[in-house]
């Protein structure tokens, strides 16, 4: 119970960031700079935490999941957003996108930092409107940051089922992003690069059958 509201306390306070560099970043570019720290702080945490820091660190799945989530529909998420075949051509796109602004910056500090603002506006326009209308969180299956540190950290810190677990399917419904521990049970952990170790299964499992394993038997 602790942890989780440590996590919200660290959304809350994050969240602001997001329109503060979409917005404010069209006014004063160097913001973008932001953006660039983070996505450094993700990268190394990534390492020994999987996606931990998409569940407790990232600014705009703390603005989806903190603000967005009062007005969305909170449907179930479209096929198509957990299809990898999908979440790679977004992969490819957006980063090709974010290359080509970074090269035609040419060095110019502010233009580096505009191409960072670019990217977070498009992330947000995209990540409210499927908010809206699936599960606040819908953005964070295609994110390409979120499927790259995935895959970087997918057996650091993993999930843990153990022989507790009833397989109700709970810890899929208060998944942000719907992914389901209890259906992989029989291998004892769960083997998902999309796992966001939020915790948020772990907090609502009502046989107290799931958590995080560290060091060794976390692999």
């Amino acid at each position: 119970m602790k942890e989780k509201k440590n996590r919200k306390y660290w959304q809350i306070g994050l969240a602001p960031l997001v329109p503060l560099v979409v917005v404010g970043g069209y006014f004063w570019p160097y913001l973008g700079y932001i953006a660039i720290a983070m996505l450094l702080f993700m990268l190394i945490l990534s390492l020994f935490r999987g996606r931990y820091y998409c569940g407790w660190f990232c600014a705009m799945g703390s603005f989806h999941e903190r603000l967005l989530a009062l007005f969305s529909r909170k449907k179930k998420m479209l096929p198509v957003l957990k299809a990898p075949w999908f979440r790679w051509l977004i992969f490819v796109l957006m980063m090709g996108l974010l290359l080509s602004r970074l090269i035609l910056a040419d060095g110019d500090p502010k233009k580096i930092g505009a191409a960072f603002v670019m990217m977070w506006t498009i992330s947000t326009g995209i990540g409210i409107w499927l908010g809206l209308l699936w599960k606040p969180r819908s953005w964070c299956s295609i994110c390409p940051m979120g499927l790259f540190q995935g895959f970087l950290g997918m057996r650091a810190y993993r999930l843990q089922v153990g022989d507790g677990c009833r397989e109700c399917g709970l810890c899929e419904k208060v998944c942000p992003i719907e992914t389901n521990p209890g259906s992989m049970r029989s291998i004892g952990k769960v083997r998902s690069a999309d796992c966001m170790r939020c915790g948020n299964c772990v907090v609502n499992c009502p046989a107290k059958a799931l958590s995080f394993a560290k060091g060794a038997d976390s692999r």
